[in-house]
Formats: C-alpha cells, sequence, structure tokens
C-alpha cells in the first residue's frame, strides 16, 4: 500500500521550485527594466546636453541656459537613481544566484548520500538526520547574512 507521504513531499518541493522560479524571473526582469531605464534616462540626458550646447552657441539668454542647464541637473539626478535601482536589482540577483548554487551543493551532497547509503543498506541510518538538519542551518546562515547585506 502506497503512502500519500511521497508525494506530499514531492509536490512541496515542486511548489518550491516553481515559487524559487518565479522569484528568480522576477528578479532578472526587474533587473533588465532597471537597465532599460536608465538607457532611457542616459539617452535624455544626452539630448539635453546636446540642446544646451545647441543653445550656447545661438546666443540665447542666460535665463534660458540656466534654464536647460536646471533640466541637465535633474537630468544627471534621475539617471543616479536609476543607477542605484539597477545596483540593488543587481544585489538581489546576486542573492539569488547564491541561493540557487547552495541548493545545488546541498542536492548534490544529498544525492551523494543517498547513493552511499543505498550501496551500505544500513537500515535505521540516523546520518540522514543530521545531514537534513546540516543543509537547513546552512541555508538559514546563508539567509541571514544575504539579509544582513541589504
Amino acid at each position: 500500500m502506497k503512502t500519500t507521504r511521497h508525494s506530499n513531499t514531492s509536490r512541496s518541493t515542486r511548489e518550491k521550485k516553481e515559487h524559487s522560479k518565479q522569484h528568480c524571473e522576477q528578479s532578472l526582469r526587474a533587473c533588465e527594466a532597471a537597465a532599460a531605464c536608465i538607457k532611457a534616462a542616459g539617452d535624455d540626458l544626452a539630448a539635453s546636453w546636446t540642446a544646451l550646447c545647441r543653445e550656447i552657441s545661438t546666443s540665447v539668454s542666460s535665463t534660458e541656459l540656466l534654464r536647460k542647464r536646471a533640466w541637465c541637473n535633474v537630468l544627471e539626478l534621475r539617471l543616479k537613481e536609476q543607477a542605484q535601482a539597477l545596483e540593488q536589482a543587481r544585489l538581489r540577483v546576486d542573492g539569488l544566484w547564491d541561493e540557487m548554487m547552495l541548493a545545488a551543493r546541498a542536492r548534490e551532497l544529498f544525492n551523494r548520500y543517498l547513493k552511499k547509503d543505498a550501496a551500505e543498506s544500513l537500515p535505521g541510518n540516523d546520518n540522514l538526520a543530521l545531514l537534513a538538519r546540516t543543509a537547513s542551518v546552512i541555508a538559514a546562515a546563508h539567509r541571514r547574512t544575504a539579509s544582513a547585506k541589504k
């Protein structure tokens, strides 16, 4: 007779993978969107500087020059804000990458253990519980250090 424990475990694992994949995709999209915003802000700033240079060469009033220069300053601030947003998005992607690598190492370690355990075929082996606790402690420590960086 089959138990539902295995199906619940695999369902839970599948749901975690789907959530992790969605979170990764959202972070990558946010990083790409921030990069696109930086490009647009840079293009706006370059166009504004070009317009200011044109205005200087055509001898317009000082009020108009000050207005154009102030607008360039505003665009420079926007560009800096976008750069900060991109850096934050990049740090989130880096954090996710670290988590994915940690999970992959834990899976590899667990699979090696299962192969070794199957070869030895010792019933009631307590090493599996120890391995699971160790992996969860490592993951928790990683999450704490990642949240401390933010």
